[in-house]
């Protein structure tokens, strides 16, 4: 057995030898480990790993396959997102262990710290001795076995799985129930605690998911918001719109659910023009060369930058709020035009991953999808705070899209109206944030880029910690951004708009001084006009969802969370699905994303200028009051006769 000493090598040091012996074969024990955080983070190969004293955050994080023993106590997160394997602790652990797993044995022989299985998926989580409140909050599945006392609200929302207790129940959390325990559970526990030591007297109580909250009782009806892009077509108070709205809720007795954006209107970068007028500029196919437009992210701290043909990338939709077929479009398209993809929330399917030259690996508080062999063949990781659509709030996928094959990538039952923590279970603050940071780097040995998404709300505040956080740059949505399925009250009034939350951003920055951390802005960005203004106010790239998503044959049609997308785009329904055809598809994304690539070429063209980064706020004007506050560029209403179109080059 090989050794590691902390005393004389950093963790960073340390895992790697860890890695490369596991890869040898070797089994290796770690030396003075004094509570260091992220030992073992990464490991994939079936070695044992003996750390000789307590281990910090994150210990045996983001493995598959390891056997890891560990002598005394360990911080949060023991066991972070772990694949296979074991872990043995033979003191106790703090918060969320077992957070996340996907199959491993956890046994901790003393205490567990609040929320341990929060958000699991299988395996088995052992608690030898008690456990405090939350246990089993909002897991999916496994087992939770819990020798001595469990805390209060046990089972908090917890949507599949199984909780054992040996002790007393303090309280049950929502939706959780106790039902009866078989003879055979009773042996394979008693087998289990013999297997691993675990002295234990008495007899278990079961509890399991009550199943009355699993689905909204209602279905949300299939009507069209008419006129979509506009309050209503009628301006009186008691309008269609507001007609339908009541009544509605009446029959459904909760808040309304849609896909795409707000509707209302909102300051954008449509109330904002150019000074030199763009109108009349003459068809010119050869003006793309004459420029430079490729870019590159996340180089900011030794990662290896994400380079991109123009400043332009996907924005992250899910497989599951988006059918396999355009997911595989859209990675189709991004590599034609040699640009970067994002996989959303529903994980990285083998489909998407061939297809798509460069691809964002996202990781949000539910961890679906999420396991350390895609991160490690993505291109860079994202870490999801919250999306303009929904800022500060989990996502949904209702149960027609949870079918058996999306059910099993995300680790969660088939058929339940999903609803996903609106946190991480492991960031409760900044301080939280950079650790999680550094086990995303130990995990892919510092190679990938490591971005966060956050949804326009407290931008001000959110951007700082961003950038102290070292993140490698930050994806910005605002208000304008769009969704499979949220509530219409927190898509038309919550958050800010687009324009105001790159000002913010800015504006944050530059209180600190800082610089060498880029702003991707998403929300609404429709072309490539949008993309040079973006550009223009500060912001290093853009992302495009919705108008990827419609280049590629979406109607706008609003039925993104019923799961009938009469084109095949949002729905997991194979008849649906068979409509859409992935490579004349691919090919109108990647001809729409030529075209966004002409128009910003064209724009410098027009302003003389040779690097995409000589646009600057001094070649823009406000044409609305509103917008000119927000930007404090000159307000110039007279700009609003001149109409910026674009003439689209032939040949």
């Amino acid at each position: 057995m090989a050794s590691v000493d902390l005393a004389s090598v950093s963790v960073r040091e340390a895992n790697e030898q860890i890695r490369r012996l596991g890869a040898e074969g070797e089994d290796v024990e770690v030396l003075n480990s004094d509570a260091r955080h992220h030992i073992g983070v990464g490991l994939v190969h079936p070695i044992t790993l003996r750390i000789r004293g307590s281990a910090g955050y994150f210990c045996g994080g983001l493995t598959d396959g390891p056997r890891i023993e560990v002598d005394a106590n360990v911080g949060w997160g023991l066991a972070d997102n772990m694949l296979s394997g074991s872990i043995v602790v033979r003191g106790n652990a703090s918060a969320i262990a077992g957070v996340a797993i996907r199959g491993p044995d956890v046994v901790v022989h003393g205490n567990i710290g609040s929320r341990a299985g929060q958000v699991m998926k299988e395996g088995t989580l052992l608690a030898g001795g008690n456990a405090s409140f939350m246990a089993g909050y909002m897991m999916y599945g496994g087992r939770l076995v819990i020798c001595g006392d469990s805390g209060e609200q046990l089972g908090q929302d917890m949507t599949g799985g199984e909780i054992f207790v040996g002790g007393r129940i303090q309280s049950l959390g929502t939706d959780a129930t106790m039902t009866d325990i078989e003879e055979s559970e009773v042996d394979n526990l008693v087998e289990f605690l013999e297997r691993y030591k675990i002295p234990f007297k008495g007899r278990f109580q079961k509890v399991i998911n009550a199943g009355k909250l699993l689905r909204y009782a209602r279905s949300e009806p299939r009507v069209r918001v008419i006129p979509f892009f506009e309050a209503s077509e009628s301006t009186g108070y008691w309008n269609d719109k507001v007609k339908e709205d009541v009544s509605i809720k009446a029959q459904l007795g909760r808040y309304r659910i849609r896909g795409y954006g707000a509707a209302r209107a909102l300051p954008h970068l449509s109330d904002l023009a150019f000074k030199r007028d763009l109108s009349m500029i003459p068809p010119d196919s050869g003006a793309v060369e004459r420029v430079e437009l490729a870019t590159s992210l996340g180089g900011r701290v030794g990662a290896t930058p994400i380079d991109l043909s123009m400043p332009v990338m996907i924005a992250p939709m899910s497989y599951g709020a988006l059918s396999k077929s355009t997911k595989i479009a859209l990675a189709k398209a991004s590599a034609l035009s040699d640009i970067c993809d994002n996989t959303g929330e529903g994980g990285l399917s083998d489909e998407v991953r061939a297809a798509a030259k460069r691809i964002v690996f996202q990781c949000l508080g539910g961890r679906l999808g999420w396991n350390i062999h895609d991160m490690q063949r993505a291109d860079g990781i994202e870490i999801y705070i919250s999306q303009g659509a929904k800022p500060g709030l989990g996502g949904q996928l209702m149960a027609k899209k949870v079918t058996p094959e999306i059910a099993e990538i995300r680790g969660i039952p088939a058929g339940i109206d999903l609803r996903s923590p609106s946190r991480h279970p492991d960031v409760l603050g900044a301080d939280d944030l950079v650790i999680k940071v550094e086990e995303f780097r130990e995990a892919t040995e510092y190679m990938k880029p490591v971005s966060v998404k956050l949804g326009a709300g407290r931008v001000r505040d959110d951007i700082k910690i961003a950038y102290k956080d070292g993140f490698d740059y930050t994806c910005l949505d605002g208000l304008q951004g769009s969704t499979g399925a949220a509530s219409s009250e927190v898509l038309e009034f919550v958050g800010i708009p687009t324009l105001a939350a790159i000002m913010e951003a800015l504006d944050a920055l530059e209180e600190i001084g800082a610089s060498g951390m880029p702003i991707v802005l998403m929300g609404g960005i429709k072309d490539g006009l949008d993309t040079a203004k973006a550009i223009a106010l500060g912001a290093h790239a853009v992302a495009m969802g919705t108008s990827a998503i419609i280049a590629g044959g979406c109607i706008a049609c609003l039925q993104c969370h019923v799961g009938h997308c009469v084109v095949g785009i949002a729905t997991q329904d194979p008849e649906h699905e068979k409509r859409y055809q992935i490579d004349p598809e691919a090919l109108n994304i990647h001809r729409f994303l030529e075209s966004v690539r002409w128009q910003l070429a064209s724009i410098l063209n027009a302003h003389n200028y040779k690097n995409v980064y000589e646009l600057s706020r001094s070649d823009l004007v406000a044409l609305t009051p509103e917008a000119a506050k927000i930007t404090r560029l000159p307000y110039a209403p007279e700009y609003r006769e001149a109409p910026q179109r674009l003439q689209v080059a032939t040949g």
